[in-house]
């Protein structure tokens, strides 16, 4: 059997995610920004839905949230509840999404191709805070 296919996707995948390209990183700022979005948004969505149907239960994950939820008794969100989906959303959004997306992303992809450079000052540094940025918004 050749395996030469199978090493040289695994090898490709590995290049890109241990990649120090100025380029790369930056895509992989973008990428990870885009779903901190999204998940923010995700929050706001149950916000929003709270503010237009109070009370009622949320559709679909609210009757599997709600058993022994302090926070949503009976699928329906509690003020508390709501005032916290408001400073995850703000925080998410602001600390995860816009400022890696700004900094990060177009920061690492633009900034070198402005001024000409060939790639960023300390490549290595710029993947370790990419890695910190993923493991820093993972953990949340």
């Amino acid at each position: 059997m050749d395996s030469e296919p199978h090493l040289e996707s695994r090898t490709r995948w590995c290049t890109w995610i241990f990649s120090t390209d100025h380029k790369t990183i930056g895509i992989q700022y973008a990428v990870t920004a885009g779903f901190f979005t999204l998940f923010g948004f995700g929050l706001v969505l149950i916000m929003r839905w709270q503010l237009a149907y109070p009370g009622e239960p949320l559709p679909g994950i609210g009757r599997v949230l709600s058993p022994d939820n302090a926070f949503m008794p009976a699928g329906a969100i509690v003020p508390e509840f709501f005032n916290a989906l408001g400073a995850m959303h703000g925080t998410i959004m602001v600390f995860l999404a816009v400022v890696p997306m700004l900094v990060g992303a177009f920061g690492n992809y633009l900034v070198p191709l402005q001024i000409g450079a060939p790639d960023m000052v300390f490549p290595r540094l710029n993947r370790a805070s990419y890695w910190c940025y993923l493991a820093g918004g993972w953990s949340c």
